[in-house]
């Protein structure tokens, strides 16, 4: 369980980077994302980081589930983002290695990354709001 909570954080937090740098400057404003010299740094070094820990999370997530003792409702939100997590990203690869390809596709891969991360951080926020009304009770 606290592998499954390791690895959950550092891949929302490789999610943050993607968030600042692509959503909102690039294509809310301007419609175009742009390569430049950050990229490198704020999408492609979160997204490879980001997405081992999410497999890492998602075989671990998926054997707390199908234990009795380790099945919580945090648990299993954190499992199904980080395995929808990797069915996009993986979808995504296969597309562009299999099919014709315009360039868009990879695009989506940060995206997917950020998909499936918001139901972990969901997972991680309900997990710690029961930990500490746990704590909080006499």
């Amino acid at each position: 369980m606290k592998l499954l909570r390791v690895a959950s954080i550092l891949s929302v937090l490789c999610t943050g980077p993607i968030l600042l740098y692509v959503v909102p400057p690039l294509l809310v404003l301007s419609g175009v994302v742009e390569v430049s010299g950050s990229v490198e740094y704020m999408v492609v070094l979160p997204t490879l980081i980001g997405l081992p820990c999410a497999l890492t999370a998602s075989i671990v997530g998926t054997a707390c589930v199908l234990q009795r003792r380790t099945r919580t409702v945090a648990s299993v939100l954190m499992t199904v983002g980080q395995l929808s997590t990797i069915v996009l990203g993986a979808t995504i690869v296969v597309w562009a290695l299999n099919f014709g390809t315009t360039g868009w596709e990879l695009l989506a891969l940060p995206f997917a990354l950020i998909g499936g991360q918001i139901l972990v951080a969901g997972g991680l926020f309900f997990r710690r709001r029961t930990a500490s009304a746990v704590l909080q009770q006499p």
